[in-house]
This record gives C-alpha cells, sequence and structure tokens, in this order.
C-alpha cells in the first residue's frame, strides 16, 4: 500500500511538472506569436517622425483607426475630427492600421495632387470587387495604374471651365428640384 501510494505520488508529481512544462512551452510560444505581431504592425510607426511630419500618436494593430475599429464612429466623423484637431498645420501624417496616410488640409496642396500632380497619384488604397459592384469599380477614384490614366485622360476635356459653366445651369435646376421634392417628402411625413 505505502509503495502504491509512492508511486501514486511520484506519478502526480511527474504530471505536475509536464503540466508546468506545457503550460512554459505555451506561454512562450503564444508570446512569441504576440512579439511578433506587435513587431509587424508597429513597424512603420516612426515614418513620418523620420521625415519630420506632423502626425497623429497611433495605437499597436490599428494606427490612428481604433475608433472605427470599435464600430464608435464612422471612418468620414474620424477623420474630420483628426481635420479639425489640426487645425495649425498644412498636413498630418495618420496611419491605418500599419499603413502611414497624409490627411492634407491645405486647399493649395490638395489642388495641386488633384491637378497638376495627378500623374504621382495613381494608385488608391481602397479597391472594390469589380463581379459585384461593375459601377463603383470602374470610377475614376477606385481604379488604379495604366487603366486609371487612361480614363483620366479621356475625362480630362469634359471638365475644362467652359465646359462646366455651360452645364452650371443644368446642376442648379436640378439642385432646386431635389430641394423642393425633399421639402414635400419632409411636410408629408417620409421618411428616407
Amino acid at each position: 500500500m505505502r509503495v502504491q501510494s509512492l508511486c501514486l505520488l511520484f506519478l502526480g508529481s511527474k504530471m505536475a511538472l509536464m503540466f508546468e512544462f506545457l503550460s512554459l512551452f505555451l506561454f512562450s510560444i503564444l508570446s512569441a506569436i504576440f512579439i511578433g505581431l506587435y513587431t509587424y504592425f508597429t513597424r512603420n510607426f516612426n515614418f513620418w517622425q523620420k521625415l519630420c511630419i506632423p502626425y497623429v500618436k497611433p495605437t499597436p494593430f490599428v494606427g490612428n483607426l481604433k475608433e472605427c475599429v470599435l464600430q464608435k464612429v464612422n471612418i468620414g466623423k474620424h477623420l474630420q475630427k483628426i481635420y479639425e484637431q489640426h487645425s495649425d498645420k498644412p498636413y498630418v501624417g495618420i496611419f491605418s492600421f500599419d499603413k502611414p496616410s497624409l490627411l492634407i488640409r491645405d486647399v493649395e496642396l490638395v489642388k495641386n495632387i488633384l491637378v497638376k500632380d495627378s500623374q504621382n497619384f495613381t494608385d488608391h488604397m481602397m479597391t472594390v470587387n469589380e463581379e459585384l459592384e461593375p459601377l463603383i469599380a470602374k470610377g475614376l477614384l477606385l481604379l488604379k495604374g495604366r487603366l486609371w490614366r487612361q480614363v483620366r485622360t479621356s475625362l480630362t476635356p469634359v471638365f475644362t471651365s467652359g465646359k462646366v459653366k455651360m452645364m452650371f445651369y443644368l446642376v442648379d435646376i436640378c439642385g432646386k428640384e431635389l430641394a423642393d421634392y425633399l421639402g414635400k417628402a419632409a411636410a408629408e411625413g417620409k421618411q428616407f
């Protein structure tokens, strides 16, 4: 009886030792994975600092999109908040997860990027599945590379200042009709 209890005690201590070893091994593996992911997702967080550009301090794993990821606010409102907080600067660096992005406030810089230097800004971050949304996927804001250049080259002559002035009255008429429709619908209690 005494030998059996010693054997059970010996086996119990071996099992406890084995459990401790497995626990330590699992903890080490999980720690290594976490450290690897942390390092990967924070590798670019000094990008704006190296360039001496003012930036919003990012949060590991989500960058500056924590509020959006937690679905507390939509991306538009979040970017507007950052935009308003940095009203004294012409631009501010932000991070979309681990990717650096630049939020530009200065109207002249925006004009240069969208008009004069547009050939240097051909690729956009957003993408749409062309099979699900064929019309949206072919929009100028979602195209990339060579196809973007082709579409922009064909659209540029349509938006000359003379042609836009000629179309203004149509936009004005449509705007008034929309305002009238929305006014009538609101008076009738329709909800959109």
